[in-house]
């Protein structure tokens, strides 16, 4: 299922419109911000064109995100293919008959797992061109690191990495399990559900994951959990449902809101600088330059947030430091 949506922005008659087309992995919340952030942008970074901007949602279906590709390509190439998170982004990128036509991703957690170049800060051998919205997981763990080493617990924390099978989510995990030897404070434990697509996707991976996590509670004595990016993050209620079943409460999260839920820590690149960032890379490409011509990178924008009421139930004292970075993100 496919929507839809044209926005027409008046140039003078002998101007080319020009035809973005984008494709949405799901309709959560990052991604619909960060198109609207992308389509807000775009309209003021080129004022005089013609803009002819469609916009498809693939549903959280793969397959129906390649079949999106085909049709917008059966309707003539596009100017700009835009694709928003990674289903969507692999159904662009893997499309034959989309080679050669400029590409630009949003919202993917790791572009080099994808195939799309070999390393950060090189070109793709595709027209294809994208920032990562996800930190290095290094430096994530590097500020968790710093929180523990600031208190007097004894032991190293047992961290249930929370994450369903969704691409990024995976990514995210094997990122920090590639780096948990380089840290002595923390212990990691993996706790998934599976990919749930379709309306209701989000509240059964919510329950699966709250069983899951149930159940290494009673094997591995986790005492916090870490909620990795992806869909899962946006289930309703997700935060509450597992504190209610576990009395757990998140250390780290990929989300503002799921700080001011009471995770401990937050580290994330907010949506409207994610569709901003975008968008400067689309005027690029819509004014005649090779989208490979641009690097792929991450995001160089990222928000911290904390929730002193959670550090004080850990009993992980906030530097100072860390409450002037998050600023206007201090939580109780």
């Amino acid at each position: 299922m496919s929507i839809l949506i044209c926005f027409m922005f008046h140039a003078p008659l002998t101007a080319k419109p020009l035809r973005v087309a984008i494709i949405e992995t799901s309709p959560i919340p990052i991604v619909t911000s960060t198109k609207d952030a992308f389509v807000s942008e775009l309209s003021v970074l080129l004022p005089d064109a013609e803009l002819n901007i469609e916009v498809y949602n693939a549903q959280g279906v793969e397959e129906e995100a390649r079949a999106i590709v085909q049709s917008i390509i059966a309707q003539g190439e596009p100017d700009l293919l835009v694709s928003i998170a990674t289903l969507a982004t692999r159904a662009a990128y893997g499309s034959a008959s989309a080679i050669g036509i400029p590409t630009l991703f949003m919202t993917v957690s790791d572009p080099v797992k994808e195939g799309i170049v070999f390393a950060f800060g090189e070109r793709s051998e595709s027209n294809i061109t994208g920032e990562s919205h996800v930190l290095d997981a290094k430096v994530k763990l590097d500020m968790l690191d710093g929180l523990i080493k600031a208190s007097s617990l004894s032991e190293p924390i047992t961290i249930g990495l929370v994450h369903s099978d969704y691409p990024s989510s995976k990514s995210s995990v094997e990122s920090l399990l590639a780096l948990e030897s380089q840290y002595a404070n923390v212990d990691f434990v993996t706790v998934s559900t599976a990919y749930v697509d379709g309306a209701s996707g989000l509240n059964d991976m919510r329950d699966g994951i709250v069983n899951a996590l149930k159940e290494s509670v009673a094997i591995s004595d986790v005492d916090t959990y870490w909620l990795s990016t992806g869909p899962l993050m946006q289930a309703d209620r997700l935060v509450e449902t597992i504190y209610k079943e576990t009395k757990l409460l998140p250390i780290f999260a990929e989300s503002i809101e799921t700080v001011e839920q009471g995770a401990l820590l937050g580290v994330v690149a907010d949506e409207a600088s994610i569709g901003r960032s975008g968008a400067l890379r689309a005027k690029r490409i819509l004014n005649g330059e090779m989208a490979n011509a641009m690097p792929v990178t991450r995001v160089d924008k990222y928000t911290i947030a904390v929730n002193v009421s959670t550090a004080i139930k850990m009993h992980i004292p906030i530097p100072s430091s860390y409450l002037k970075l998050s600023k206007n993100h201090v939580y109780q």
